[in-house]
């Protein structure tokens, strides 16, 4: 298997592809602000007519993530279409779980994942609830540990947990935070089942198929191999992996460390067909 095609620049390949598959944490910002950049890159793909959709694991409806991108300066000219995983746990929520009990993880900012649907929300889970909407921590800070117990009594429920964020860490500004696949990861572990919506799953792919016609050549973007690389490998789609999101630790101080990223594709045996340490 031939090693990742190191690139520069995208304009070394953006005229073989039609469609971009373009995460948004990592990629485009670090959660407090854009990358340099990256409206000069994305400026210059719609000017040769390609088609740009923001895929993330956020665990927010599209309209959301499109209100704090537009906050950070990237306005909706910049793209054509924003796919989260929030907005499709919602759409699944509402075709599938209305009439439903459920308990919550994750902090107020994600309630509006139940606004406008009829489910039942309680803050006493003590009598058993039908589901657990994970969108993860309730704190920036927090840690795997200050869920166990939590994760533990529900378990005793068999309460199904949907999780609306697969990723397991994140960086925001410099600092990694903990995301909700982490602790669905747990509930997993302990006996507990577990709906995920978002990359690596194709679920979040089949919706984006749905505004796609006729024969396109894609290509995804994301900085992480479990989720972005792996996803893009499920879907036989190439694949650009960005060293400068969650896996920094395989750069040095000016480039990308080739043994440290042989080691870390061999180690999680998924492979990006490029790679590149920021998108430029």
């Amino acid at each position: 298997m031939s090693d990742p095609i190191k690139l520069k620049s995208l304009k070394e390949i953006e005229d073989k592809y039609d469609i971009f598959f373009i995460d948004l944490w990592g990629v485009i910002h670090n959660g407090v602000q854009l990358f340099e950049s990256i409206e000069n890159v994305l400026n210059r793909l719609k000017k040769k007519n390609k088609v740009i959709f923001f895929i993330t694991n956020a665990p927010r409806r599209s309209f959301v993530i499109a209100d704090q991108l537009n906050d950070f300066g990237l306005s909706q000219t910049f793209y054509d279409r924003i796919i989260s995983s929030g907005e499709i746990t919602w759409l699944s929520l509402k075709k599938n779980y209305e009439k439903k009990k459920c308990f919550m993880i994750g902090p107020p900012r994600d309630y509006h994942l139940v606004e406008g649907l009829d489910i039942e929300v309680v803050e006493d889970y003590s009598n058993g609830v039908d589901i657990i909407i994970n969108t993860g921590p309730w704190g920036d800070d927090d840690i795997l540990e200050n869920y166990t117990d939590l994760l533990n009594s529900l378990i005793k429920f068999n309460s199904l947990m949907i999780c609306s964020n697969p990723d397991k860490t994140v960086i925001r500004g410099k600092n990694f935070m903990i995301c909700a696949g982490l602790l669905a990861e747990y509930y997993e572990k302990i006996g507990g089942k577990v709906i995920y919506y978002g990359k690596p799953h194709s679920n979040i792919y089949e919706f984006c198929y749905k505004f796609i016609e006729g024969e396109n050549k894609i290509l995804v973007i994301g900085d992480s191999l479990e989720n972005d690389i792996k996803g893009a490998n499920l879907q036989k789609l190439d694949s650009v992996l960005i060293t400068d999101g969650i896996h920094r630790e395989v750069n040095n101080n000016k480039d990308i460390d080739k043994e440290k990223l042989d080691d870390l594709i061999k180690k999680k045996n998924i492979k990006p067909k490029f790679v590149m340490r920021k998108l430029n």
